[in-house]
């Protein structure tokens, strides 16, 4: 890095260290003194680094968690401090839980059992976390542990397994795979779809967004692809680790395949009978990640393939 690079840098972190001193002085006034506002560093998947501010009622045992790098974007575009400090405020009078309720009871060991879920993530972007929490390794990545949340107070939401949490809700390593892949099946079931069709429920989600050529385009390909993901369409990647789902797909395709992840919430199935090379695939792949995929959803640059014959899954490229 250069000298002038250097003192761009630090002359960002400087702008963005003040802006948060005076976000956090907004928000506090506006809030009042019976709240308590924090700003903190927060590690998201892939080590992605955010920075999240909570504001805390004594007696509160949760606190929504507030992503500030996007408002400091509005605030460069032309927003005031105090305009953010409002919309933020805003946001937390929306998630703070309605009304009262047990945290004890929200996570008992009979409800974490129940609702106890898998995810996937690249290894070696997430080596440090994985140290600190329960996964099992699948190749190059690995698998970690979440537990689903459903509350009329908080609303929808998912709580990192760790080591502690698992000691206290009385679960032993040696079971949480067994546990979440079946509940990953049941509450959150495989979804295996054409690229069209995908692009199509995609846009009955948007109001901005429209494939109308896609199904033309998808036919004139000399090779189809399809996606494998999960029912809600986040973090569906995961079944790339479920053998049995793997297989039948290979089953209903008569061919051997060959799996492309395009992010933690789906990957990419081709039949391999139509060709294609995996260092190719593999050069598609890592050119998909660095221009399309935010850092926080990547997966991984390799290429697999599944033999149908065998039931082996391998790193190809």
């Amino acid at each position: 890095m250069t000298k002038n690079e250097n003192i761009r840098e630090d002359s960002a972190l400087t702008n963005f260290n003040r802006f948060l001193d005076e976000l956090k002085q907004e928000v506090s006034d506006l809030a009042g003194d019976e709240y308590t506002v924090n700003i903190m560093p927060v590690t998201k998947n892939n080590g992605v680094r955010m920075t999240g501010m909570t504001i805390i009622r004594p007696g509160d045992q949760v606190s929504p968690n507030l992503y500030l790098n996007g408002w400091y974007d509005c605030y460069k575009s032309g927003m005031s401090v105090r305009q953010v400090a409002e919309h933020l405020m805003e946001l937390y009078r929306e998630s703070v839980p309605k009304g009262p309720f047990d945290a004890n009871e929200l996570f008992s060991p009979d409800m974490v059992r129940g609702n106890l879920v898998y995810r996937i993530v690249n290894r070696e972007r997430n080596r440090k976390l994985l140290t600190e929490i329960p996964h099992r390794d699948f190749l190059d990545l690995s698998l970690v542990y979440y537990v689903l949340v459903h509350s009329r107070q908080l609303g929808e939401g998912a709580v990192l397994m760790r080591d502690e949490s698992m000691r206290a809700w009385g679960l032993a390593r040696e079971e949480l795979d067994e546990v979440a892949r079946a509940n990953t099946k049941r509450l959150l079931p495989s979804d295996f779809l054409s690229i069209t069709a995908m692009l199509k429920d995609l846009e009955k989600k948007s109001d901005t967004v429209t494939y109308p050529d896609m199904e033309i385009e998808e036919q004139s390909m000399d090779t189809p692809m399809y996606v494998l993901t999960n029912s809600e369409r986040q973090y569906g990647a995961c079944y790339l680790a479920d053998r049995d789902v793997v297989a039948q797909i290979a089953e209903e395709m008569s061919d051997d395949l060959f799996l492309l992840p395009s992010s933690i919430h789906e990957c990419m199935v081709l039949p391999c009978g139509f060709g294609g090379d995996p260092e190719k695939l593999a050069d598609l792949v890592r050119e998909i990640n660095r221009t399309q995929v935010a850092a926080e959803d990547y997966l991984g640059d390799s290429v697999y393939y599944y033999c149908r014959e065998t039931g082996d899954l391998e790193i190809a490229a």
